[in-house]
């Protein structure tokens, strides 16, 4: 995560020498679908959000990081019906290309995350807690649209596959991701 600190400052020290670089903030919401059939019986979908930064760098070549957050889901499990609880959030440094077209600019990249998961049981006999994380590569495509200079609509899926084994069985955590966003893009 430090060269990525390093890669963004040194873009963010070049736009402000003067290269004109534009810069987006975005912020996106919508649904997180759970690949893994038995995961989603018992926590199903649910809602994240998605804050972003990315920098045009050179002919619409974006790089840019991102927070994933909101999926927190509880259920119950076993033959006891234990409560259990299933939160997953991660980070996320991506690029990609968009192409304006008008109003309108399609888009697709190519991440990398760092995506932690927690997995609680609430059981008499015998607790369970899992709290780890696993790197993975993300997918997206999406499109903006602007109906005002700089201000910006979007509409984005993505998939991110997570598989993980926090015992001795993998799980997939993974699944798509179906969102719209608002955002604002600028020129330094």
């Amino acid at each position: 995560m430090k060269r990525t600190a390093f890669v963004l400052a040194l873009v963010f020290g070049l736009a402000a020498a003067g290269y004109g670089l534009e810069i987006g903030l975005g912020l996106q919401y919508g649904l997180r679908t759970v690949a893994d059939s038995k995961i989603k019986d018992v926590y199903g979908n649910g809602g994240v959000y998605f804050p972003s930064v990315r920098i045009v760098v050179w002919n619409g070549l974006e790089l840019g990081a991102g927070y994933e957050g909101g999926y927190k889901r509880e259920g119950v499990i076993g033959l006891f019906q234990e409560t259990t609880t299933l939160r997953v959030t991660g980070y996320e440094i991506f690029a990609g290309y968009a192409y304006r077209l008008g109003a309108l600019e399609p888009y697709a990249r190519v991440g990398y995350g760092q995506y932690a998961y927690k997995q609680t049981i609430d059981s008499a006999s015998m607790p369970y807690k899992v709290d780890s994380d696993k790197s993975t590569v993300t997918l997206a495509a999406g499109l903006r649209y602007y109906p005002l200079s700089g201000a910006h609509l979007s509409l984005e899926a993505k998939y991110v596959p997570l598989e993980v084994k926090p015992i001795e069985t993998e799980v997939n955590l993974g699944g798509f991701r179906l969102s719209v966003g608002i955002g604002y893009a600028f020129r330094l």
